[in-house]
């Protein structure tokens, strides 16, 4: 256990909270760790019902694991929920599964009031690859049960408390979307080196108030892994690249 004002060592524990929101037109993870090898580091912002801004950090896959049916057990209980073009926003109040899901899965959204909340099942053949807690096991909101963390993990407290009300919504822009189509056709998400920061490279974050330890921490990585120092420098070189060859998008 640390002592008593020592910062832990790595990243928190993820979000455990995943809920499905179908006014929210884009998907939302907190955490790092739930993202694929396609994580692509990405600075933007999403917007709730009241015009709040949440800043965006990276994009990528998350393969959740699920819990196809609350009655079933064994190896055929257990499923993967993939959720595409996923915003990392470590800011969001808990992870959120958008619209965008319906186009490769169907939700089944039963009443608040039953313990059978609901599921979701694949378009294609109809099997269930997940469903949603019982109402009474906290808020009124449809959240996924989950199977197992991300690889190397433990789920950490859920954010969300019982009889309390929540307006969860994310809404990314389409000047925003069209931004990062731009910059992913201009080849300016890819990393260009791993090796230590020249000093010229330094001045220039230096200059934007950014430094690798900050970088480390926004991203979730731990700064006693070599490979995760490694990555941390890919991120801030291409987030240089960036800012520094900015596309210019219509309104």
């Amino acid at each position: 256990m640390a002592a008593m004002g020592q910062r832990p060592e790595g990243p928190p524990p993820p979000c455990p909270s995943w809920v499905f929101s179908n006014n929210s037109d884009t998907h939302v993870a907190k955490d790092r760790c739930w993202f694929g090898k396609d994580y692509v580091p990405f600075r933007s912002y999403v917007t709730d019902l009241t015009g709040g801004v949440v800043e965006v950090i990276g994009m990528g896959t998350v393969d959740l694991a699920t819990m196809s049916s609350p009655t079933q057990t064994g190896p055929d209980s257990h499923s993967i929920l993939r959720l595409k073009n996923v915003l990392h926003t470590p800011a969001m109040l808990c992870n959120i599964i958008g619209r965008p899901v319906m186009e490769d899965y169907t939700v089944i959204c039963g009443p608040t009031a039953s313990d059978n909340a609901g599921w979701i099942t694949k378009n294609n053949d109809g099997s269930s690859v997940a469903y949603f807690k019982p109402m009474s096991q906290g808020p009124n909101l449809y959240q996924v049960q989950l199977g197992e963390p991300p690889l190397g993990h433990q789920f950490g407290i859920s954010p969300l408390f019982r009889n309390t009300l929540y307006m969860i919504h994310a809404f990314w822009s389409q000047r925003e979307r069209r931004r990062f189509e731009m910059l992913k056709a201009s080849g300016l998400i890819q990393a260009s080196g791993v090796e230590p920061l020249t000093r010229s490279e330094k001045e220039w974050f230096r200059r934007r108030f950014m430094s690798e330890d900050s970088i480390m921490v926004a991203y979730g990585l731990d700064k006693n892994r070599w490979e995760h120092r490694e990555e941390g420098r890919a991120i801030m070189r291409i987030l240089k690249s960036h800012a520094e060859n900015e596309p210019i998008v219509s309104s």
